[in-house]
């Protein structure tokens, strides 16, 4: 059996890779970047698709010769500039759905969400859905398989939101009471379940809740998930709901320009969920499922998950931080007494002096423009490269500058320079 993979480098993809292979199904991958899912899975063939433009029933169609089976698991939590969740979610996916039956395609296992219902205030719950509904529509052998909280090595999402409260110092902040309840699932046991659906274990054309066999509330997986990382137990703050939701609408902006991370409104959303369901069903096809305890026993936090824990919001925040040290200090440079006194300091130093202050506002927009590349997605390592070399000649400079202006000590040059 030939078995497609959307998304099959994300979270839970590469889990249902993993799970197909041992059943001795053949995995082809799909995604946008080949040459990463290469690196990560070298024994699967792998075809380019981008469900952000791939929303023509002909595009699949000619991807699917010889497949089998397809599972789809491709997701991303929020839109932003360059993705469009409706597209991704609802758009393109149909139209695998529906490529796939003309095509003749014998099983399709769609991995959506629990939250995917229409009434669920979330762009995300709302685009899965209308997946879903079409999928039911169709005249194919399907699956529609809906996680609970999915728990694995990594975390993406909620989960990953989740992570980052649990890894704070001093204080365990929980998303107002804190009471909403969970079924949290082992990522390997829910790829399992699904290989298993892939191979035709259990009856089409059916929805599957799958869940783990016990409840938690957030609070609780809190708890669990600071006791994993290895930190001691903090103070718990309660934070009023509309105030998370302010917090976070700056992860929304963030996300928007192409900064994607969980600290988003959708994942407060996502979190808020409260549905318990039948965890039966699924344990029939996947067989017995790991409790929470036992989830994260079976994989001890490392130093690894405990940095990511702790760094979670600190790296953006520093991101934002330096950015904005740079564009200041552009700006303040451009100021006219500074230009007049840097011009002044350069010209005695036998810069000439037609070209001593355009000088400095040119070094002063390389500042600017440094400081706004940081923010910008996929310019951050060469904006970074330029700070430091920008950095390196401001200290040669200094270090050629001061001995002949002794009179200015070096912080006032330091300051007037930059």
């Amino acid at each position: 059996m030939r078995c497609l993979v959307t998304g099959a480098y994300g979270f839970i993809g590469r889990e249902i890779v993993t799970a197909l292979l041992r059943e001795g199904v053949t995995v082809v991958g799909a995604g946008r970047d080949l040459d990463f899912g290469r690196r990560i899975f070298p024994g699967i063939d792998w075809i380019a698709c981008d469900f952000n433009r791939d929303t023509d029933i002909a595009q699949w169609r000619e991807r699917l010769g010889g497949i089998d089976a397809v599972v789809n698991c491709v997701g991303i939590l929020q839109g932003t500039a360059k993705d469009n969740a409706e597209r991704i979610h609802g758009d393109a996916t149909i139209a695998l759905f529906e490529a796939c039956a003309e095509a003749g395609v014998r099983r399709v296992v769609h991995v959506s969400a629990i939250s995917a219902e229409g009434d669920v205030a979330s762009g995300y719950a709302k685009s899965k859905a209308k997946a879903d509904t079409a999928l039911a529509g169709l005249d194919l052998d399907w699956v529609i398989v809906k996680p609970s909280l999915v728990i694995g090595r990594g975390a993406y999402g909620g989960t990953a939101l989740m992570r980052g409260l649990a890894g704070l110092p001093y204080i365990l902040p929980l998303p107002g009471p804190a009471t909403e309840r969970f079924q949290p699932i082992a990522a390997d046991d829910l790829a399992r379940g699904i290989a298993k659906l892939v191979t035709g274990k259990t009856a089409p054309r059916e929805t599957v809740f799958a869940a783990g066999p016990e409840t938690l509330s957030v609070g609780d997986i809190l708890r669990h998930l600071r006791a994993w990382l290895g930190f001691a137990p903090a103070r718990e703050v309660a934070v009023p709901l509309p105030l998370l939701r302010l917090l976070l609408r700056f992860g929304d902006a963030a996300g928007w320009i192409g900064h994607a991370s969980a600290a988003r409104t959708t994942s407060l959303t996502q979190m808020l969920y409260d549905r318990i369901v039948d965890d039966e069903p699924f344990t029939r096809i996947a067989g017995p499922l790991k409790t929470f305890a036992e989830t994260l026993q079976a994989a001890p936090a490392t130093m690894q998950d405990r940095l990511h824990a702790r760094a979670y919001f600190a790296v953006p925040f520093l991101q934002v931080a330096l950015a904005v040290f740079w564009i200041l200090s552009g700006i303040i440079a451009l100021g006219p007494s500074t230009t007049l006194l840097a011009g002044t300091i350069l010209a005695n130093v036998g810069v000439d002096p037609a070209i001593a202050q355009p000088l400095v506002v040119l070094s002063a927009a390389v500042d600017v423009l440094a400081g706004i590349l940081f923010l910008v997605p996929g310019w951050v390592r060469r904006a970074g490269a330029l700070q430091l070399t920008i950095s390196a000649l401001y200290l040669i400079g200094l270090s050629v500058v001061a001995p002949a202006c002794g009179s200015i000590r070096s912080g006032r040059f330091s300051r007037s320079f930059h």
